[in-house]
């Protein structure tokens, strides 16, 4: 038998009853200070300021988070390894919440007849570039990576799947 009345099996003692926080009562009276920001919404408000960058010739506007991938990618293609360590970081940080089951809409289009359709159609695509016929450096570079020829982004791969193992994995 334990002769010291409320001892825990710690052996730490609960404090007096006058200084004990009543059932039902919160211990925190005063709640949290008015104006106080908590580290995820001062983080998340950061990261979606947007600011003016100056991307392949033009003036745009974006994100911060958007700003640093990019910076991230073009030093990854560079054959900066650590750039390449850091975009599984990034990733992690981009990913968004899950969507709500069982929500949505229905879009329901316009009756058209079979010309009026054809020729919004051509006319939308008009501009559009034919997909073969626009060389996309990081898919050549990657098919270099492949074919076992040395490339930059080769050699961040490389890097990444030294530090963080094969990608999928975790």
């Amino acid at each position: 038998m334990n002769k010291y009345k409320g001892v825990s099996a710690e052996g730490r003692v609960p404090p007096p009853e006058e200084y004990r926080i009543p059932k039902g009562k919160s211990g925190n009276y005063n709640g949290r200070p008015r104006g106080s920001v908590s580290l995820t919404k001062l983080t998340g408000k950061v990261a979606n300021t947007k600011y003016r960058a100056v991307i392949d010739g033009l003036s745009q506007r974006r994100t911060l988070l958007e700003l640093v991938i990019l910076k991230i990618q073009a030093l990854a293609l560079t054959g900066n390894p650590g750039a390449a360590a850091l975009i599984k970081d990034v990733w992690g940080l981009t990913v968004g919440p899950e969507p709500v089951k069982g929500v949505g809409f229905l879009l329901v289009p316009e009756v058209l007849t079979v010309e009026e359709f054809m020729a919004e159609e051509e006319a939308r695509n008009a501009e559009a570039v034919e997909p073969g016929t626009e060389v996309n450096v990081e898919v050549e570079e990657f098919l270099k990576t492949v074919r076992g020829e040395p490339s930059p982004l080769g050699e961040a791969l490389i890097a990444f799947g030294r530090k963080y193992g094969p990608l999928g994995t975790s």
